[in-house]
């Protein structure tokens, strides 16, 4: 995996979603790329948003399952009163019942939940690009040597780790086991492998690979002691070695 693409034109999202969870998640995601992100916890400070900024929004991100509001109906009085506007509804549901539904209500694309934060980043840098008339190669990397997977960032300038915004604090070795597990997410390596790449030693010196289960078991430690999902980012292949993959 390559680093985040950030985006430089600085285009500016109104995040509506009831969980501070998927709000403070979904933020660090858009950022990352460049976005200025607007925040709502409700359907009534949405609107009340939209009202005080005169609609200056690029796109809208809009959950259904609001406390005070129904979604549908917030899409629909959105794309009354800013119909410029486009906007991806978020959903606990995914029966096409639900989707013919919020696509009658306006919006522009629809998301079920649980859901990728990259995969909705790259809906919406393709609905701005499209409904601006710019291409997609106008979001260009600033920092392309950052990793962001799911709640971990990896700075490789400063060679610092962080899970939730709080820092790790890993040994060299085991930085680097995890920055090339990292940046290779899904593939699958043998001990063997990991101790050529991360340790570059070769098949006529090899470390013991019980190096390599020591390293993961602090790793997962670690990452575990600043998140719950911590120690399932590594995964272990029984009897050959270990992948990195996020957690469903």
């Amino acid at each position: 995996m390559e680093g985040k693409q950030v985006a430089n034109i600085h285009k500016k999202i109104l995040l509506i979603d009831h969980e501070t969870r998927i709000r403070v998640l979904m933020r660090r995601y858009l950022e990352k790329e460049g976005f200025i992100v607007d925040e709502a916890s409700s359907g009534g400070q949405a609107i009340q948003k939209c009202y005080l900024n005169n609609g200056n929004y690029d796109l809208m991100l809009l959950d259904l399952s609001l406390p005070d509001m129904n979604g549908i109906e917030i899409c629909k009085y959105m794309k009354h009163n800013y119909h410029e506007i486009p906007i991806i509804m978020l959903s606990e549901y995914s029966e096409e019942k639900d989707r013919i539904e919020g696509f009658k209500a306006g919006a522009d694309d629809y998301v079920s939940k649980p859901f990728s934060p990259r995969e909705v980043v790259l809906r919406i840098q393709s609905i701005v690009a499209r409904t601006q008339g710019i291409s997609l190669h106008d979001f260009k990397s600033t920092s392309s040597n950052e990793v962001l997977i799911d709640e971990i960032l990896i700075q490789p300038s400063a060679r610092r780790v962080l899970v939730q915004d709080n820092e790790v604090h890993l040994t060299p070795k085991e930085y680097e086991l995890l920055y090339f597990l990292a940046t290779h997410q899904e593939r699958a390596f043998s001990r063997e492998e990991l101790l050529i790449q991360v340790w570059k030693s070769s098949h006529k010196e090899i470390y013991d690979q019980r190096t390599i289960d020591t390293h993961i078991k602090r790793l997962r430690e670690k990452l575990f002691a600043q998140y719950s999902k911590g120690n399932e980012f590594i995964q272990t292949l029984w009897g050959y070695g270990y992948r990195f993959r996020s957690p469903e």
